[in-house]
């Protein structure tokens, strides 16, 4: 998890991005995204099923323990960004998104 780097530079540990730092943060921000951009003409569903349907396929590589830290960051995550929006589209799009998560 850490890499060490000796000679002129520091010795400290210095975190190497995850698998799961990068799922995290490519979900989260495409749901925030399509979020923000969404309409009342509905056409964000069928993206956002898209997005979900490729985060189940990318969990599929991870670990059942980290499988369902994911999900349950995105989830946590989720029910503060839905409290970000007044919109009920933009909400909505967050709540499909956090229930997702939660039923994974």
């Amino acid at each position: 998890m850490y890499d060490i780097i000796v000679g002129n530079e520091p010795t400290s540990p210095i975190p190497r991005r995850t698998a799961m730092d990068e799922l995290y943060g490519r979900y989260h921000g495409r749901i925030l995204v399509l979020a923000a951009r969404s309409t009342e003409d509905g056409a964000w569903k069928a993206k956002l099923r898209e997005i979900l349907a490729e985060f189940d396929d990318d969990c599929r590589e991870l670990s059942a323990a980290d499988n369902r830290l994911l999900r349950y960051e995105l989830a946590s995550q989720m029910e503060h960004d839905v409290l970000r929006f007044s919109d009920p589209t933009k909400r909505a799009v967050l709540a499909i998104a956090l229930k997702h998560f939660d039923d994974g």
